[in-house]
């Protein structure tokens, strides 16, 4: 009897640690490494690529809505199964000098941020330009936010 219980005991554990082996266990806090469409072979997507939102950004999570929201002088293959792209259009005030995307995880609130820095520069050409980073597939209830940041 004793046995029995012990190893319906040794079961039960081993199905608990199992269990606790879920996605938001496997989660790790910080960078996620991401890619522009410049990394995939677009040259110079900030002037060289529209995105057609009313929005800050678009979520395109597919080659359908690629072809929608996105004009731009290259093809780039996305792998659409395990990436989402996010893209949009910005104004600025000055001259462009140059973007960094960085993509965080914080797994205990599961929330994402996608945060885009334009650095400016002093020339008087205050041109629109786009910015764009492919991200790792999106959970439906994942929260995600993106951040554009402005700097002289």
């Amino acid at each position: 009897m004793r046995e029995v219980l012990s190893i319906k005991m040794f079961i039960f554990c081993i199905t608990i640690l199992m269990a606790a082996c879920s996605d938001s266990d496997r989660c790790q806090d910080g960078r996620i490494e991401i890619v522009s469409l410049d990394d995939l072979g677009c040259v110079n997507s900030s002037f060289n690529m529209t995105v057609a939102t009313v929005k800050e950004f678009e979520l395109i999570r597919n080659q359908e809505d690629y072809n929608i929201f996105v004009d731009a002088k290259c093809n780039p293959e996305i792998n659409w199964l395990e990436s989402d792209l996010i893209a949009g259009m910005i104004g600025l005030q000055k001259g462009f000098y140059s973007i960094e995307s960085e993509l965080v995880m914080t797994c205990n609130t599961n929330r994402l941020l996608l945060t885009f820095t334009i650095q400016l520069n002093q020339t008087l050409v205050a041109p629109l330009i786009s910015f764009n980073a492919i991200i790792p597939k999106l959970k439906d209830e994942q929260d995600f936010f993106v951040e554009v940041l402005i700097k002289e």
